[in-house]
Parts: structure tokens; C-alpha cells; sequence
């Protein structure tokens, strides 16, 4: 052993008596061991770097180099060396005479070794999470997440079996005992990891999908998917964390089938003023008429209506028989103006109709799909629609409802004024 040839070294030091050269042997070449394993990480650190960032591998394997400086895994292999090479010196440089000395380095070296391999497996899962746990179509984190609690907890016990001097079956059996209050502690990781297992597998959620969440304020895209939370950017660019539980047991809105579809809905309604709504005239026909959209739409119901008046014998009336409205014919051109747009999709469902009358109006509902499902075009397209519906209104002698405002109060007081119906009016009478 090292020791002893450093007792035979230290002989020539006769001040000291033989008990404490044999002391100070022991100590120096526990120090010499220590060094050495120091050393040997430091080397071997140093080459796994050397080797990864040379041209040859950096340039042809550049994602795997990132996730390995990410992860730490070269300097975890410089330790993992070291450990192994503890595990050979050991036996050279430690002294098993001294009970209390050789008993504690035992302990010290299998922590050691322990240690340094559960960074190895660690630092391994932290490379897989790097370049698989962000996976679109199925995130993994969670599971590696879960993995790193396994391999946590395994080299726990193992420390505490060495530390005590007893077998790892031993100490879990005395956790056996302990388990509903790690159960206690361990809820919300048990929980989320089963929830995170329910909305990979059950694809509900996936990692770049838009879900809007109420009840959590998030209304964004998922950017991470772990093994207790969701993490949601929401478009204000604020980050918030949903606990995976929560999506399960309380109500979300995924908008990935919408984007998967391509066509994105625009469901908004026109408030008419009902005491616009009339028959068409002679003279508002002859105008409509003059629509391209609508004219063979005109002239068809025209001979409709001509031929169900003349069928039942009905008297030009405006009580009796069918007759066009505004309205309707307002509604048929929203339809056709619709049909005739490129930016709509029309292999979905496309409509125009009438909802329940209420104190603001009659609500004329536009029900269809955009082309797309950007949100830029998907609002300019939708402004546009309603910008040219809300202008041709006028052209039917419709107008849409509004609150009054003080502009159209003191344009009605202006009209009363000059009929003479004004407040000044009625005092001067």
C-alpha cells in the first residue's frame, strides 16, 4: 500500500513517535487520493470538451454538441472517469488498518461513485429532454421529468444505505411505513404527471397549440409542457402557468382544429333599425335592379312573386299577396357579396340570416369562413366585409341601430329648430 511506503518515507522524522508517522502517512496518502481523483475529472473534463467542440464533430453533429453543453454531460462524464478510477485507487491509497479512517473514506468513496453516476443519468435524460421533450406531436418532458425524480430518489437510498451500513431493501422498508405521507407530499407531481399522460396521449394539447383558458387568464400559444404545468404565452406576450390538473378538471378552448381546418369563422351580427325595414317601392326596385350581384336574384323573385299573386288571384295591394322587402333583399345581397369574395371559404358553411329582435335592433347575422387562419389577415378580412356592408346599407334604405350619442341629439334639436318646433318657438307663441 501507498501508506506504508509513505510510513517507511516518514521514518527519517524521529520527533515524531511511530503511532503518529503511521497518522500522518495515512492522511497524506488520503490527500494523494483525493488529488488524484481531482485530477483525473479536471483531464478528462478538459478532453470531452476538446473533442466536442473540434470542427469535425461541432460541424457535423451541431444539435447533438448543444444539447450536451446544455445538459453538462461532458463535464459529468470527466466525473463519472473520476469515480471509476476512485473505485480502482481505492484500494492502493486508502489504509484499511484504521477502522475509523478506512470506515469513513468507504463511505465517502460509494457516495462518491453514487453521485457521480446519477449525474450521468441525470445529465443523459437532460440531453434527451433537450432534443425530444419540446416534440410537437408528442411532448416528453413530463416523462423525462419523471424519469430524474426516479433516478433522484434510487440514489437517495442508496446513500442512505451506505451511510447507515444497511441494504436498500431494509431502508425501504422503513419508508413502507412512511408512504401516505409521501403520497401527502408527492400529490400535485402524482397528479400532474397523470394528467400530462392524459393530454399527450389523448392528443388534446400539444406544444404550439392556442388554448384559451378563462378560469387561468391564458389566451396563447403552449410553449412548454411539464411534468406539473403548462406554460402559456399569451398574446401580450405574458407567460402564464396552468397547472396540469386544471386542464383536465376544469374547461379550456383548443383552437388547433381550427388552424388544422384552414378557414377560420366570422360570426357578427348588423343591428338594424327596425323602422328602416319596408316593401320595395317602384323606385328602389329600379335601383336594386341595377346591382350585378343581385339582378338575376331580383328578377327571379320578381316572376315569383308576380306568378304566386296572379295564381291566387291576389289585388295589387300592399296587404295582400307576396312582396319583396329591403330587408330580405339586403340579406340575399350580403349572401352574394359573400359567395363572390376570394377570401372566403366556401367549402364551408356560409350564410346570412335573421336573429331574435331585441331593444337594439333587428340582428342581421354573418355566419362564414375566412381562407385562413392568420390573425392579421383574418381581422383585415372580416373589417373589410363589414366596412362594405355597413356602407351599401344606405342603398336599401336601411340603416343600422345605434344608442343616441350627443352628435345625433343636437342634429335632431337643429332640425327642430329650423321647423320652427324649437323651445324658443313655443315661448315667442
Amino acid at each position: 500500500m501507498f501508506a506504508d511506503w509513505l510510513e517507511q518515507y516518514f521514518a527519517a522524522l524521529t520527533f515524531l513517535s511511530d503511532k503518529w508517522r503511521a497518522v500522518a502517512a495515512e492522511l497524506v496518502s488520503v490527500l494523494i487520493f483525493i488529488f488524484a481523483i481531482y485530477l483525473t475529472a479536471k483531464i478528462f473534463k478538459g478532453l470531452a470538451h476538446l473533442f466536442c467542440n473540434s470542427k469535425f464533430v461541432g460541424a457535423r453533429f451541431p444539435r447533438l454538441m448543444q444539447a450536451f453543453q446544455h445538459a453538462r454531460l461532458l463535464g459529468t462524464t470527466g466525473y463519472v472517469i473520476s469515480a471509476i478510477v476512485a473505485v480502482n485507487l481505492y484500494s492502493v491509497f486508502v489504509p484499511t488498518q484504521g477502522a475509523v479512517l478506512g470506515a469513513f473514506m468507504s463511505r465517502v468513496v460509494g457516495i462518491y461513485v453514487v453521485l457521480c453516476f446519477m449525474m450521468l443519468a441525470a445529465s443523459v435524460l437532460n440531453v434527451l429532454d433537450y432534443l425530444y421533450g419540446r416534440n410537437p406531436n408528442m411532448p416528453l418532458r413530463g416523462l423525462f421529468q419523471v424519469a430524474k425524480v426516479i433516478v433522484y430518489l434510487l440514489a437517495a437510498l442508496v446513500v442512505v444505505s451506505i451511510l447507515i451500513s444497511k441494504k436498500p431493501m431494509y431502508v425501504i422498508t422503513g419508508l413502507s411505513a412512511a408512504s401516505a405521507v409521501f403520497m401527502l407530499i408527492f400529490q400535485d407531481p402524482i397528479k400532474g404527471f397523470a394528467a400530462g399522460l392524459q393530454l399527450t396521449s389523448n392528443h388534446l394539447l400539444r406544444i404550439g397549440d392556442w388554448i384559451t383558458m378563462p378560469s387561468h387568464s391564458a389566451d396563447g400559444t403552449v410553449i412548454d409542457i411539464s411534468l406539473t404545468t403548462v406554460r402559456v404565452q399569451n398574446f401580450d406576450n405574458t407567460i402564464i402557468s396552468v397547472p396540469a390538473y386544471d386542464l383536465l378538471s376544469k374547461p379550456f378552448q383548443n383552437w388547433n382544429g381550427m388552424v388544422q381546418s384552414g378557414a377560420r369563422r366570422i360570426k357578427r351580427a348588423i343591428n338594424i333599425d327596425v323602422e328602416t325595414i319596408k316593401f320595395l317601392d317602384e323606385d328602389l326596385l329600379k335601383r336594386l335592379q341595377k346591382i350585378q350581384l343581385i339582378s338575376e336574384y331580383l328578377q327571379g323573385k320578381i316572376n315569383e312573386v308576380r306568378a304566386f299573386n296572379s295564381q291566387h288571384d291576389i289585388k295589387e295591394s300592399i296587404l295582400n299577396g307576396r312582396h319583396l322587402t329591403n330587408v330580405g333583399t339586403f340579406r340575399a345581397y350580403a349572401l352574394a357579396y359573400l359567395n363572390s369574395l376570394s377570401t372566403i371559404d366556401h367549402t364551408q358553411t356560409c350564410m346570412v340570416r335573421q336573429l331574435d329582435p331585441t331593444t337594439s335592433g333587428l340582428p342581421l347575422e354573418i355566419y362564414c369562413f375566412t381562407a385562413t387562419t392568420e390573425w392579421e389577415k383574418y381581422e383585415n378580412i372580416q373589417s373589410d366585409v363589414f366596412d362594405h356592408l355597413y356602407s351599401v346599407m344606405p342603398e336599401f334604405d336601411l340603416y343600422p341601430f345605434q344608442q343616441p350619442a350627443g352628435r345625433n341629439v343636437s342634429m335632431t334639436a337643429r332640425v327642430l329648430l329650423a321647423q320652427g318646433r324649437g323651445p324658443s318657438s313655443a315661448s315667442r307663441a
